[in-house]
């Protein structure tokens, strides 16, 4: 029985050129694609595919937060996701997220139709840069990972995207004061002094480029 693969990709002219390249290829069925994470849920809930082919950054529902609420309901779904950041933030995410796979959107078609078979047996497939950056991150004492908790790396986070305490409280529902002591123990553990300093450092880590899940997703 052949491969029965879904795609979930916001772009179209991407989308659909995964899709006819997926359909060349006789051991693997394309049963549907989805533009949008929510879509995608309900796509992988109605046809319950070997696999989903999902891309990080999505409208309604982020790629993440799919794979997130996906598994505990398809927990034998195989995922790969693909993307085109390779930031240490969004490496460290998807490390998290219990995928059996990552590649960028720039690797040779060849390379997904081998991360496809791979992954579909019951093993992963991870890019070469992906492995680097991971190496790289564990092995730097001073990654945010080993330094911050979670919650102090969402709030560094969205410092980073410029949202005052007022927004960041509704945004994690937690309380301002509880905003405010989470940015200075996160200034304390680094040893910055203000928010420019604090935004000069999730740049170093891509911690800039994703902000957190809403806590109700």
């Amino acid at each position: 029985m052949p491969i029965r693969v879904v795609i979930v990709e916001d772009h179209a002219l991407l989308a659909q050129s995964l899709g006819s390249w997926i359909s060349r290829h006789s051991q693997f069925e394309l049963v549907g694609e989805a533009a949008d994470g929510l879509e995608g849920l309900k796509l992988c809930m109605d046809q319950k595919p070997d696999l989903a082919l999902v891309d990080i950054e999505l409208p309604r529902l982020g790629g993440l937060d799919l794979i997130r609420k996906l598994f505990p309901l398809s927990p034998s779904i195989r995922i790969l996701i693909m993307s085109g950041r390779t930031d240490p933030d969004t490496i460290w995410k998807v490390m998290q997220s219990g995928s059996h796979g990552y590649i960028e959107k720039n690797l040779k078609p060849e390379n997904l139709v081998e991360a496809l078979e791979k992954i579909a047996r019951g093993g992963t497939f991870f890019s070469e840069t992906f492995l680097k950056v991971k190496s790289a991150m564990l092995s730097d004492p001073d990654a945010f990972q080993k330094i911050l908790s979670e919650r102090e790396q969402d709030v560094l986070r969205l410092v980073a995207a410029g949202m005052p305490d007022v927004q960041i409280s509704v945004k994690l529902a937690i309380s301002t004061s509880t905003v405010a002591v989470h940015r200075k123990n996160v200034r304390h553990k680094l040893g910055l002094h203000n928010d420019r300093e604090l935004v000069a450092y999730a740049r170093q880590w891509g911690l800039d480029k994703t902000a957190p899940a809403d806590p109700s997703a």
